[in-house]
Order: structure tokens, then sequence, then C-alpha cells
């Protein structure tokens, strides 16, 4: 959601009324135009749950090179294509999710530089092999020798020669030839990364998939009785300089350090030894420790220190079912940085929207069920204790009151840890005709607070802040055309509070929608856009920074140089009404092995009483190092 507005003292004044937009532009923009989409034929592709991408291996030979990937479970789909300029070779694993940060391998070897692996999209995980040369490659698929319950990707790279051949016997496709298209490849999937398939170098493609293929087949490792246990995590520091000073004692500074430690145990293959001969599982306890410290000054000078559990959960999957219990992280919807379906976990607002949305999500306890029948993924929720958003009502730039003291008590009703006070949620995701579908249904209470003044109290002037209950209906769409990815999500909130110019909130139904499109463009461009749709039913006048319908757009541009050593990416966020504009320019060095350097700046536009323009003294210059281990 766009974040809500936090006045900095209690005489803001409302912004002068604009003239609304033409309502036929409201009805196209909102209506119509998801509707054709909607309507447009894409062709078939059936869901299947992710699997973990755990391990990767780069054995080389004189002549060949091979690279091992270890996965949960066998992959719905795999896709490899070459990019050139740089010449790169790209495996897409779908539906799939990376276990831990993004990482890379440096090769020794006469066809490679080197393999990087990422989580490109939600549920697709890319992987790169940087290429000295031009090379013929074949991708096979097997279960992992000496561990029924897991599955490896093979890729063997040689040089390219009219007369080689590849190494191994000839496969057969585990994937009917119904699937298969006539270059060799998969037929379109629902995941957007996968449009790439049909870009510059499609025709050196060449994909198997094989369940006996011994070609590659290395030495079985040794299992401990005791299962095995993974550790990894990040350090980030991250600092800023305020690039203007304004007449106001402000705090011209930040510094933010993050240090998060997570291991992971996977127990022994034993433990799954009563599985039916022939199904997949995945069983692990996964728990992450952080630190974490914020600094803003000097003047206020205001600082936060905490060191906690991050995540720490249990999880199991089989082939019908998977479970996961304890603290953790469940992202619903398919929208970047403002998601209105995205409402399970509580963020970290201590930074307003500066930080991405995935890096603003607070850790809940909860438990997670998911169901896979043949035709739909049904999954459930249950949060048996209430986390709010992470705020401060004064002493930060921020802060929902401002950065300066002031006499306002604080009478703060936050919900008991009774099973009253859960939370609970349903949602139901399938595939027709190539488009992810998705229907949601949460019944939780507001992560923002409902705040009431109350000037006359006998202990002085007191901001009264509780947390109503309210249902949440959401739905997801989402599909592919060739390189763009269409996608959008939108939610019904029966009550939603919104501060108003005498600090006190109205609770009002609120519609908000988002439509999104991603291209993946030649040498390596990426760029995102984003229309949002915010619509309050029941409208005040005295609303702070918000009108009956607010629209917004938002997205990312970037290109990638060097082999990906260096990003050049900008975030941007408008507000189509009002003129207020937000951008994130930044600069992303990642030569040096495990560690990424981050320069760029916080821009702030627009007028004094607009969400965006209100921070236009505010604008930040940063640099941030990030060492992922």
């Amino acid at each position: 959601m766009v974040p809500e507005a936090r006045p900095s003292n209690p005489n803001v004044k409302q912004p002068h009324a604009r003239p609304a937009p033409d309502f036929l532009w409201r009805f196209l923009g909102a209506f119509l135009l998801p509707l054709l989409l909607l309507l447009s034929p894409v062709p078939a592709a059936p869901a299947s749950p992710p699997v973990v991408v755990s391990d990767l291996a780069l054995p080389a030979h004189h002549d060949e090179q091979t690279l091992i990937l270890t996965l949960s479970g066998q992959p719905h789909s795999v896709r490899s294509f070459v990019m050139s300029k740089p010449s790169r070779l790209a495996v897409d694993i779908a539906a799939a999710r990376l276990q831990g940060d993004n990482r890379s391998l440096p090769a020794q070897h006469d066809l490679i530089h080197g393999v990087r692996i990422a989580q490109f999209k939600k549920d697709t995980v890319r992987v790169v092999l940087d290429l000295k040369r031009e090379v013929r490659h074949l991708v096979s698929s097997r279960p992992a020798p000496g561990d029924p319950t897991r599955h490896e990707i093979i890729v063997n790279l040689l040089p390219q020669a009219p007369d080689a051949a590849l190494p191994g016997p000839s496969p057969a496709p585990l994937l009917p030839q119904a699937a298969l298209d006539p270059a060799g490849g998969i037929a379109s999937e629902p995941a957007p990364a996968l449009s790439l398939a049909k870009r510059e170098g499609e025709q050196n493609r060449k994909i198997v998939f094989s369940a006996d293929d011994k070609s590659s087949q290395r030495p079985q490792e040794e299992t401990s009785p005791w299962g095995a246990m993974d550790f990894s995590g990040f350090a980030m520091a991250k600092g800023t300089q305020e690039m203007h000073e304004s007449g106001d004692s402000e705090q011209a500074r930040m510094f933010r350090n993050t240090l998060r430690l997570e291991g992971k145990w996977t127990p022994p293959a034993w433990a799954n030894a009563q599985q039916p001969k022939g199904e997949t599982s995945n069983t692990f306890v996964l728990a992450s420790v952080q630190s974490d410290y914020l600094w803003f000054g000097p003047t206020p000078s205001s600082d936060d220190y905490d060191l906690e559990l991050y995540e720490g959960y249990l999880f199991r999957a089989t082939p019908d079912w998977d479970l996961r219990l304890g603290r953790q992280i469940v992202r619903w919807g398919k929208a970047d940085q403002i998601s209105p379906v995205d409402n399970i976990n509580p963020q970290d607002m201590r930074e307003f929207f500066l930080p991405d949305l995935e890096d603003r999500k607070i850790p809940n306890w909860m438990a997670r069920v998911r169901l896979f029948p043949d035709l739909f993924t049904l999954e459930g929720v249950f949060v048996p204790f209430f986390e709010e958003n992470r705020f401060d009502y004064t002493g930060s730039k921020f802060a929902l009151l401002g950065s300066e003291p002031n006499n306002l008590r604080i009478n703060e009703s936050e919900p008991g840890n009774g099973l009253d006070n859960a939370a609970l949620g349903l949602r139901t995701s399938t595939t027709v005709a190539g488009w992810d579908f998705a229907l949601s249904y949460l019944y939780t209470r507001e992560k923002s607070p409902r705040l009431r003044l109350d000037p006359a109290s006998p202990a002085g002037p007191t901001l009264h802040a509780d947390y109503p209950r309210q249902h949440i209906f959401g739905w997801e769409f989402e599909t592919t055309f060739d390189k763009f990815g269409f996608r959008g999500e939108g939610a019904y909130f029966d009550g939603q509070s919104m501060t108003t110019e005498s600090l006190d909130s109205v609770s009002t139904p609120v519609l908000h929608s988002v439509l999104g499109l991603d291209y993946m463009g030649e040498q390596d461009w990426y760029a995102n856009v984003q229309l949002t749709h915010q619509h309050v039913f029941e409208y005040e006048s005295d609303i702070l920074f918000s009108r009956r319908d607010n629209f917004y757009l938002n997205g990312e541009v970037n290109r990638e140089f060097w082999r990906g050593d260096l990003m050049l990416k900008l975030r941007y966020a408008l507000d189509i009404r009002d003129g207020g504009m937000f951008l994130t320019p930044e600069a992303i060095l990642k030569s040096f092995r495990n560690l990424e350097l981050s320069l760029g700046a916080y821009l702030f536009f627009g007028p004094s009483d607009t969400l965006f323009g209100r921070y236009q003294d505010n604008d930040q210059a940063f640099l941030k190092a990030t060492y992922r281990f």
C-alpha cells in the first residue's frame, strides 16, 4: 500500500482541492484495460509448487565444464538461452526459490569466467554462466545420487566444434512432447522471467530432461548421521547525509548497521525413509538471529538497537502439501514496492519507504499450510500474536509527530496475545490458459494505529492509539507476452484508518488496485512500471495527504554492465494527482567477491502539502556496503 501519511504537527493544512480527473480515464484505466487483457488467449501451463535450489557445484575437466545444481524436488520447467554483449548462458528454473542470498562462483576454465545465481523473480531462479568463448550446452535433470528426496540439474558445456558430440547417452525427456516447442524448449509458462526464451541465441539452445542420465554423475558424498547444517548471512552498513541543510533543527545524518546470521539444519536421509517410493519430500529447520542498529542525528539524536530472533521455523513438504511453522515472512500479491494484498507481516517504517519492501518486512509467529490438488493451490495462515508496524511517534525525521519533542502524551492500546486477537487468512491460486490467478481473504488488525486526540485530558493533551479489526478481500493475476510480464492485484478493505488535520482518524472502506508491466530488453535492460489507484469510499475533506481518488506511478529501470559487476538502477514514485515525486538513483558495484557497494540518493520533489513534497528538505546521499557469506 501507499504508506499512510503522517503529519509533522497538528496544524498541517489540507492541500487546496484540485479538479477530479476525467471519469472516462478512470473507467478505462481501472476496469476496461484489465478486462481486455484477461480475455486475451495465452498457451496453458500447469501450476506447480516451488522447489528450493540449495546448492551448486562446479567440477571442471580438461575440455568440458559441468555445473550441478541441487534442488528439493523436480522443477516444473527449466529454460536455457544464450545472450550476447557480453556472451552468457542463462538457465531459468521455475517454480523455484533460492535458499539464502544471491551468490557467485569464480572459475578457472577456458570456457567460463564464473557462475552467478539469483532469485530473478518471485518464482524463478536464474543461473548465469559468463562465457569466454562460444560453447555447446546440454541441460539435463535427474534424482540426486544417494538421496531420492532431492533433484539435480546438470549443465554440460563443450567448446563449439562442428563434429563434436556432447557427452553421455541421449536421455529420454521427462516432460510430454506437448510441452516442448519446435526448437526444443519448453512451452510458455506463467512466470514472467521465462518470457526471455525467445531472445537472441535461442537457436543454440538444447534442453533435455533425464531420469537416468549417468554421464555427469559425481561421487556420492558420505551423509552424516546427524544430517546437514548450513550457515549463511550478511552484514550491511548504510550511512546518509542530507544534500542541503534547512533552517530548522534537522537530523542531517543517518546510520544503519544490520547483521544477520542464519542456520539451516536438514535431517539425514533416513528421516524420510517412510516416504513412498518416487515421491519427493523436503524437511528442514531454519533459524536466524539479527542485530540491528539505527541512528538519526545529530540534533535531535535518536537511536534504536535490537538483537532478536529474526526467522525461526520448521518446514515440511510433500508433493501434496507443505507446512511452515514458526516465525516467518509470508508474501502475498504480485506487485513490487506497493502491494495492496501483502498485509500478513508488519513493516519497519522507521525509515518511511526508503528501503525496498522486502527489506521492510518484519517476521511474524504463524503457521502456514499449502495444499496442492491437481487444478489449484489452497493456502491457509494462522497468526496467533499481533505485531504492528514499527515506527516512532517522535524523535526522528520520519516519526509520526516529527523529530521535535512535544507535550503530547501517547496512550497506545496494543491488542493482547489471546486467540481473540489472532489473524486468519485463506488464499487460493490457479493457472488458466497461461494466466496465474489468486483470490484471498484476511481477517486481521490494522498494522498502523488509529488515532484520537484528547486535548482536554486531565493528564494533559493525550493522543490515543489503537489497532481495530479489518476484513481484506484480495485478487491477483500474472502472465507473460514475449518479453513483457503483465500483472496486477487489488484489495478491498472494509475499514481503513486515515489521519485528519485534527490528528483524529476516520475509518472508511478503501479499494486499492495496482497494474504492473515488466520489460526485459536487449543488452541487460530491465524496466518495470506500476499504476496504483486508491479509492476512498466515505471521503472526508480534512483527511491528510489523500483524496477520494489517488493515482500513483512507481517502478524501476536498471541495466547491468561488465558481466553483471555493475548495475545502474533508478527507483521512482510519482503522485499523478498532486505532482509530488520520489526518486532513488543508485549505482551498485559487485566486482568484489560477496561484497556489494551502493552509492545513490533519496530525492523528494513537489509542493510541501503533498505526500512526497513534505520531505523536500530531506534529500539524502547514501553509501551502503553489504557483505554476504
